[in-house]
Parts: structure tokens; sequence; C-alpha cells
């Protein structure tokens, strides 16, 4: 018999048994954030961002305009007018039949069981990126972030992006593909189709939001335009990008940074400085009025700072179409970097 056979034998063994770990694992993480998040949601007076597209998608199958809706009107018992575009209750339609609580432990615990598979695909310790305020957050208050990150992994599911442009857009541009951006257009006229009007509904709400600044626009976030200098890079374009884009500094939205982690080491740092900022903001600030406002220094503390760390200790390498590298031959080579393969996978 060849040496080939038991060595082939103890590779399936060991493929089959990690197979069993990965499953075991997202099996719990998403069990575990369908039970807190059914709890949460069970309560009459807490409503997540969820609530609002579970709220306004049943509205609209009821043949009313979710758009229309004001604050604290019988038929939309919340503090907001609705701010999601239409390409995100189109995706949720499927939950508005069941009861608030199942919808949301749905959309939040499908994602989360998700990313633990695949962020578990050459190792566990990516999973602590899931031990993080950012996801803690993203899960407490019904967020789309999961999805998105779970589509910058699986382009398949890239027409998430649609459902919240502005991140969506950040998340798009680190790693582009035909398949995301087919997805996210094909959503969007679906949506045309369905509603031509809604757009400008939409926009005549989002005039009315507030505390969502770009973090390279507050005070200490032009350090953030650094990144620039890791242009060719997956990872240095998604700092970037999520740098420049309108969002709430609430530590959820900037789940998508997580994934700048590649070592077991900086994924503990992203972690533990997110806690760290996290628990300064909770002790100092989250009992005061209109916390929110106060949370953008500790996020860009907690967040920004050390994925901008991280990212400026590697180098500037990174394959690009030939049209640009041509376009770049020119400049110092500090600024034009390396074409050779980036580090990230």
């Amino acid at each position: 018999m060849s040496e080939s056979g038991p060595i082939q034998q103890l590779s399936k063994l060991t493929s089959s048994r990690d197979r069993t770990g990965r499953v075991l694992v997202a099996a719990v993480v998403a069990l575990t954030t369908a039970f807190v998040v059914w709890e949460l949601a069970a309560r009459p007076n807490v409503s997540a961002d969820f609530t609002f597209l579970w709220q306004a998608t049943r509205l609209w199958a009821a043949g009313r305009d979710p758009y229309a809706m004001r604050p604290w009107v019988p038929d939309w018992p919340l503090a907001d007018r609705l701010f999601y575009p239409l390409p995100a209750l189109i995706v949720v339609w499927p939950l508005q039949w069941l009861s608030r609580a199942a919808a949301t432990a749905i959309f939040v615990a499908v994602p989360a069981g998700l990313l633990s598979w695949s962020l578990s695909r050459a190792a566990l310790w990516p999973v602590i990126t899931l031990a993080t305020p950012s996801f803690v957050m993203a899960v407490v208050l019904g967020q789309w972030t999961p999805w998105l990150v779970l589509a910058m992994l699986w382009p398949t599911l890239g027409f998430m992006f649609a459902c919240k442009p502005t991140l969506g857009l950040a998340c798009f541009l680190y790693r582009p593909s035909w398949r995301s951006a087919f997805g996210s257009v094909a959503l969007v006229f679906l949506s045309l189709a369905l509603w031509p009007g809604w757009p400008a509904e939409w926009l005549r709400n989002l005039s009315s939001v507030t505390e969502h600044p770009a973090p390279i626009a507050t005070p200490v976030g032009g350090v953030l335009a650094l990144a620039l200098l890791r242009w060719r890079r997956s990872d240095g374009r998604l700092l970037l990008a999520m740098a420049c884009v309108p969002q709430l500094l609430l530590f959820a939205d900037q789940l998508p940074l997580l994934l700048i982690a590649r070592s077991r080491r900086e994924a503990m740092l992203l972690s533990v400085g997110g806690w760290v900022a996290a628990g300064f903001w909770f002790v100092r600030e989250s009992t005061k009025d209109g916390a929110v406002s106060f949370a953008a220094p500790y996020v860009l503390a907690g967040c920004y700072l050390p994925a901008l760390w991280i990212v400026l200790r590697r180098p500037n390498e990174g394959p690009v179409p030939a049209w640009l590298e041509r376009l770049v031959s020119s400049w110092p080579a500090w600024m034009r970097g390396g074409a050779g393969a980036s580090t990230i996978a």
C-alpha cells in the first residue's frame, strides 16, 4: 500500500473535524445572538434599528407609504422617520409576516452565524473579531453591518450594499466585484419598478438625519487621510472609504474595519482597543443627554486609529489595473508603491 493512502485519510479526518468545529462555533454564535436579540426585542419599550424596517415593510405591504410616517403617531410609534431605502425593505419583506421579536432575531442571528463560519475558514482566531463592541452594538441595535461584512466576504450577497448605500459603497470598494455591482444595481432597478417615486421621498427624509458625520471630517479625524498612503491595498482602501462616508459613530457602523486584522495579535488589538474606548464612553458619557454625540472621539480612538496603525505598518503593495499602473508610473516611489502581490488574502 502506498503511503499516500493513510495520509489522505488523515487529511480528510482533520478536515472533517475542522468543519465540525466551525459548525459548532457558528451554531453557538447564532443561537446565542438569537436568544439575546429575542429577549431584547420582546420588551415593548425597546426598539432596534430593525424595528424601523419591520414596521415600514408591514405598512408597505398594507398599501401605506412608510416614508410619509412621522414620529410617535399610532402607525409609527418610533422616534425618527424612515431613513432606509426601498431595497432594504425588499430584502426584509419575508420577515414582515413574523412577530417583531422573531423577525429581529432571525435578521441578526443568521449573518452572525454565517460570519462565524466564514471567518473560521483558515483558523478559529478570526472569530475574535466578533468579540468586539462593534459586533455587540450591531447585534443590540439590529444593524445592517453584519450583513454588509458578510457580503464583503461573499460577493454573491453584494446586493446587500444597496440596503445601506453609504457604508455599502465603502464595503464594495474593499474588493470590488462584478457580482456585487450587478446585484446592487439589479435590486435598485427592482425597487424602482415596484415604486418609481420612492427615491424622492427617501431623500426628503434624509434631510432630517443628524449625528451621522464622516469620521474624516471630525476633530482629529483628518489623520485618517494617511490611509491614502496604502491606496494599493484593499484594507487601505476600505479604511479610507469608511473614513469618508457618513455614519453613526457608535461602534456598530464600524464593524467592517474588523476585516483589516490579519493576525491574532491584530484581532486582539482591535478587540481590546474597541472595548477600552467603549468602556470609557459608557462610564463617562452614556448617561448624558445626547450621549451619541459624545461617542465620536471614543470610536475614533478605539476603532479607527488602531485600524490605521495596522494598515500603515504594511507595505503599499497590491495589483491594480494596467491603466492605473501606467498613470502612476511617474509618481515618487513612496507614493507609487509596488505592484507585488498584496498580503491580503
